[in-house]
């Protein structure tokens, strides 16, 4: 998982702080990079007490669909979460509301279908506790690196512990923040 992070953060050369959507805009190009495959990320509104985010695996592309009234570091741990089930490929019982919401899409992401698909899938997708604490584990990992670029102070180092500019700025005192 650390892996994985330390990759997503490598593709990511942004100012630190910058602006959430500038930030999805980088991760979106990294992880498309990464599994070859176009990703588009879409913001709705998903029913309380439900998921906050639901991954659609089209022919063509990923769709990563994130509850619009999240924060935006919350919608960072969701994007991460769908992100973990993407490249994991398996996501259980999800493969039903899966294949539902994917027959109710045509061929562009953002029709109005789509809203009551969330809805629908949303509501009544049931999920396998060892997957999805797997993919929660990950997300909340992954936004805890990529939160530098959205509550930092300027000129914050996005690094992480385990890599050597990290390791010796921390022996060094650097009271920079770092991720």
């Amino acid at each position: 998982m650390r892996r994985l992070v330390d990759e997503l953060v490598a593709g990511v050369a942004l100012p630190v702080p910058t602006e959430p959507d500038a930030l999805f805009d980088a991760l979106i190009r990294s992880v498309s990079a990464k599994t070859g495959r176009e990703l588009v990320v879409l913001r709705k509104e998903f029913p309380h007490r439900t998921a906050s985010g639901l991954w659609l695996d089209l022919p063509d592309r990923d769709i990563i669909v994130i509850d619009e009234r999240a924060t935006p570091l919350h919608q960072l741990a969701i994007f991460f979460h769908e992100v973990w089930h993407l490249l994991d490929g398996a996501c259980g019982n999800h493969a039903v509301g899966r294949s539902v919401a994917t027959r109710m899409l045509s061929s562009r992401p953002d029709l109005p279908a789509l809203d009551e698909t969330v809805r629908r899938v949303a509501a009544r997708s049931e999920f396998k506790q060892d997957e999805e604490r797997t993919a929660e584990t990950f997300g909340l990992l992954a936004a805890t690196r990529f939160r530098v670029w959205l509550e930092s102070e300027p000129g914050a180092i996005p690094t992480g512990r385990g890599d050597i500019a990290g390791r010796i700025s921390a022996s060094l005192g650097n009271r920079r923040q770092q991720v």
